[in-house]
């Protein structure tokens, strides 16, 4: 039997290729990736520098809740040492 935490986990990776859809087209260059908010699961848009005052950036997708953190620089990540 699935945990509530492991439904909403679903919930977040069905939302997550949206999300990273909408952040593309708005800001081009993003990193998506899941996250702990508060006591839920979110979605984590990582940006390459501060996006433009005008641009309205959503604040959830579907019903997930997104957090935002200028990073600088996106390099994919490679395999942890063992």
């Amino acid at each position: 039997m699935a945990h509530a935490s492991d439904t909403e986990l679903e919930r977040v990776r069905a939302a997550k290729p949206e999300a990273e859809k909408i952040f593309r087209e708005l800001l081009g260059e993003v990193s998506v990736g899941i996250t702990r908010v508060g006591e839920a699961y979110g979605i984590k848009v990582n940006l390459t520098v501060e996006p433009d005052q005008a641009i309205e950036l959503p604040s959830s997708v579907n019903g997930i809740p997104v957090c935002i953190e200028v990073t600088g620089p996106i390099k994919k990540r490679t395999k942890p040492r063992a």
